[in-house]
């Protein structure tokens, strides 16, 4: 390589390493867990997956996304919500895929914590079909965990959720049943 294209190699390669590491450092929050498919189907291979959580959604957020819905209706408050980027569910070693969530709320219980997730309901297990209910159109994200960042979850991937005039996001209901996160660790 000569002198020019060894320059504007390490020009685009630098920045790029710089933001990638920066997306991983920053993270808030970061959890690792094992995924465990839907048990009807018999298989039991396990998926590791990463939750990061960049930002947590403030009550001042959440009624601002009440207030559109009730002015402005659905169709803008799905808009105003997928402007929203407050954490990722990544599978590790997987297809890429990624799971990007809109809402994010942590709850102290305990000596632990409690926090839910919530993104669009998508099928991001390539080798499951499944039909979408426009009833049910997110997927959330339940984390249980200890004083010691250990505990477990679920994942509902075709649920409905419920925003209340005190500011708390909740799971309203589900049209199939979660699959489970085992192992789960904080990891920052």
């Amino acid at each position: 390589m000569d002198k020019k294209n060894k320059r504007y190699f390490f020009s685009m390669i630098v920045p790029a390493i710089c933001l990638f590491l920066g997306s991983v450092f920053l993270a808030q929050e970061e959890f690792k867990g094992r995924l465990f498919p839907d048990a009807a189907r018999g298989s039991q291979r396990a998926l590791n997956i990463i939750i990061s959580i960049d930002e947590y959604t403030s009550k001042q957020e959440v009624f601002q996304l009440i207030q559109t819905y009730h002015h402005n209706g659905y169709q803008q408050f799905r808009a105003d919500l997928r402007e929203m980027k407050k954490g990722v569910l990544r599978p590790v070693g997987g297809t890429g895929n990624q799971v990007v969530f809109h809402l994010a709320q942590y709850t102290p219980k305990g000596n632990g914590g409690e926090i839910i997730l919530v993104g669009e309901s998508q099928s991001w297990n390539l080798d499951s079909r499944r039909r979408h209910d426009n009833r049910f159109p997110y997927l959330v994200v339940e984390l249980s965990f200890d004083e010691k960042g250990k505990g477990s979850g679920n994942i509902y991937l075709q649920a409905d959720i419920r925003l209340t005039s005190e500011g708390i996001i909740e799971k309203a209901s589900y049209n199939q049943p979660p699959r489970q996160i085992m192992g789960l660790e904080s990891v920052k």
